[in-house]
């Protein structure tokens, strides 16, 4: 979570970060290429896209329907769900389970959710030993990118991974109509984490549901293409519970950790609740000005980028995170390249609303914003030789110390209005 103060200094550190500049802009420039093909896969692109917006708007609608029916089916084949209301109660509950169970040490895949919950800080209080099992969250976390080999990890991680009893992972979409969870990945690293421990706990949160299997590829399509320019993800599993009698892998205990985290107040707006139609593809951070220039370090959580800026003023709380709703330049380029037909663009305009509304004022303060108010509906005061001096008196620090803060002209548009008149 990070103040205002503080997100404008990591935002300082961001820009200043000419490693990270040059990373994103190899990315932007990947994803260029991306989004060219991206639509080509398929005959009607346009089509598709609606009809996957229109099953996730029917899943976010009807919500509390799905998720009972995904619970009946899920619990009917062995599946167990630990409902949690926030991520404090899904930390204790997830720590509570291993303590049960006597486990002193997990692999973990790289999620966002598990981001969300800060996991790995929360087991290193517990003292329970998580392994990253992604090849690059597994260097990070080793600090030794450079020693490694791929060929020396993969057989390291493998080997981790069949001696462990306990396996955590992030899920991509729930299915309503089979009980099932939908894992994508590209690696190969999260079928060895539900196919060798004993117990596997996948980590969700209530947003991801879709209502049927049928409408699965949409999903899965839209995917692949945005995210990594291919046709469908290299690695997909349907699991609809732990290990049955004539089954010779999988888990003997699956559980499933449902977390609401402030989703439901996301999702009484009635505009903002469009952000849950998000497949979490990366196609907006990859275009995001913003986001290029600052990094992910100043968003504060596991939500960045255009998405981070919608979601984390109501999951982190206004008062804290109003300000990410203003870091951006409505380029509106998020809503362009978006695959769910997001307007991402007017969902920060509406936060914006919203923060006024609730008197979280971030670049002015009231006294101000009525003085500004008061000075710009008078032409008088607009014309005089004064304007400039008084703008800049009171807005420049404001304005910020990268950009040239802007003089008025000394010929405004009723001035000119009138001179082409007369002529």
């Amino acid at each position: 979570m990070t103040t205002l103060d503080t997100y404008l200094e990591l935002c300082k550190k961001g820009i200043n970060n000419k490693q990270h500049r040059v990373y994103a802009e190899r990315v932007s420039e990947r994803y260029q290429q991306f989004l060219e093909n991206a639509d080509n896969h398929f005959k009607f692109p346009e089509l598709l896209k609606r009809r996957a917006m229109f099953c996730k708007y029917k899943a976010i609608n009807e919500l509390e329907k799905y998720l009972i029916e995904f619970d009946f089916l899920f619990t009917r084949r062995g599946g167990r769900i630990i409902w949690a209301s926030d991520h404090k109660e899904a930390k204790k509950e997830i720590v509570r389970l291993l303590r049960e169970k006597g486990i002193q040490k997990t692999t973990k895949t790289k999620s966002r959710t598990a981001n969300e919950l800060q996991l790995r800080e929360c087991f290193k209080e517990a003292k329970i030993d998580c392994l990253e099992t992604e090849f690059n969250a597994f260097c990070n976390q080793q600090e030794k990118k450079d020693s490694q080999t791929v060929d020396f990890v993969k057989k390291y991680l493998i080997n981790q991974s069949f001696q462990t009893r306990v396996s955590i992972t992030g899920v991509n979409f729930l299915v309503s109509d089979i009980g099932g969870l939908v894992i994508c990945e590209n690696q190969g690293n999260i079928a060895m984490n539900t196919s060798f421990p004993e117990i596997h706990i996948a980590i969700c949160g209530i947003e991801k549901m879709i209502p049927s299997l049928a409408d699965l590829d949409k999903f899965l399509h839209l995917l692949a293409t945005h995210t990594s320019n291919e046709i469908l993800p290299w690695n997909t599993q349907i699991i609809t519970g732990p290990r049955q009698e004539n089954e010779v892998d999988g888990p003997k205990e699956l559980y499933l950790v449902l977390i609401d985290n402030k989703r439901t107040e996301v999702m009484k707006q009635v505009k903002q609740r469009e952000i849950f139609h998000c497949i979490h593809c990366g196609a907006c951070t990859s275009v995001c000005p913003v986001y290029k220039h600052i990094g992910e370090e100043p968003y504060g959580g596991a939500y960045v980028g255009p998405v981070g800026s919608v979601v984390n003023p109501f999951m982190m709380d206004f008062s804290h995170a109003a300000h990410q709703s203003y870091a951006c330049t409505l380029c509106k380029r998020c809503t362009e390249v978006c695959p769910m037909n997001i307007p991402i663009h007017e969902l920060i305009l509406q936060n914006r609303k919203e923060s006024v509304r609730r008197e979280f004022f971030v670049t002015l303060d009231k006294s101000k914003i009525k003085q500004l108010r008061k000075m710009m509906i008078k032409r008088a005061a607009m014309d005089s030789w004064f304007a400039n001096q008084m703008l800049k008196m009171n807005y420049k620090k404001l304005f910020g110390s990268q950009k040239i803060f802007p003089d008025l002209s000394q010929r405004s548009f009723n001035v000119r209005y009138r001179e082409q008149s007369n002529n």
